[in-house]
């Protein structure tokens, strides 16, 4: 099947990278059943702990670490393996211990950059809050009329959408260095490369902005049915949580080869 030395990503890049993105994603979460009912049971049962009062912290430092390891598990999977036997084979043979002793540290790291990162963004928007003027103690209505709303909206609220716009373009450029992580330190920096002149270069091919496009309308279609579906269940303990973990869980798979593809898009 493979041809030219030709690796499996290449050949899922030559031939519809979109389709075989979404492929690719499903058959490493079905191919080994056993595997991922395994993966969905701790995140559920790390998700049920992060609701209490005293381990929930440390639940789901070890949840986001957990679920961050064996993404770069199956990225590194993709973008490593060579031909769609060997992926098989991989996945059939896939076991938790053992990506969590290789890749829970980059994990890890990656975690706590991206704790830094969320950090670093709200003590930002919280001094151009502090620098409009507008106080938001007693509520918004009591301290505020609607030219200093609509003054607020213009000073945060278009430059936020704008930064998520820009921030989830160039998303799966910074997972795919998450996923090459070899260690805590890499992992926490490779956060960072956000801010990389490389990594927009690198997306402002051409061909990464096609890839980018197609796939994020199809993301975004699936997100608004599964808000559709979580509504439905919202109201059910338990089963509510559950429904979020599958859904979280397919949808980070996705992400992940989504990320190695892009990365071998524009190298």
């Amino acid at each position: 099947m493979q041809e030219n030395n030709m690796r499996l990503i290449d050949e899922a890049i030559a031939f519809e990278p979109v389709k075989n993105t979404f492929r690719l994603g499903w058959e490493f979460i079905t191919l080994n059943k056993k595997f991922t009912m395994s993966v969905m049971v701790v995140l559920l049962v790390l998700s049920l702990l992060g609701l209490l009062p005293v381990v929930g912290f440390i639940a789901s430092v070890f949840s986001s670490g957990f679920a961050l390891a064996v993404q770069i598990y199956a990225g590194r999977l993709v973008y490593e393996t060579d031909n769609i036997e060997s992926f098989v084979e991989e996945v059939h043979n896939a076991d938790g211990q053992d990506i969590i002793k290789r890749y829970f540290a980059p994990a890890l790291g990656a975690y706590m950059g991206w704790m830094v990162m969320a950090l670093l963004f709200v003590g930002i928007i919280s001094l151009v809050i502090a620098g409009s003027g507008i106080s938001f103690q007693g509520g918004i209505s009591a301290t505020t009329n609607n030219a200093e709303l609509f003054s607020l909206l213009s000073t945060i609220g278009i430059p936020l959408l704008l930064v998520g716009v820009l921030f989830s373009y160039v998303q799966p450029l910074v997972q795919s260095n998450i996923i090459m992580a070899n260690d805590f330190k890499e992992g926490f920096f490779a956060v960072f490369t956000i801010f990389s002149a490389d990594v927009w270069r690198d997306a402002m091919q051409g061909v990464y902005f096609k890839y980018i496009s197609v796939y994020g309308v199809i993301i975004l279609l699936a997100m608004f049915l599964f808000t559709f579906i979580f509504t439905i269940f919202s109201t059910i303990p338990i089963l509510n949580i559950l429904v979020l973990v599958v859904f979280v869980y397919i949808f980070s798979i996705m992400m992940t080869v989504s990320a190695v593809m892009a990365k071998r898009i524009v190298e």
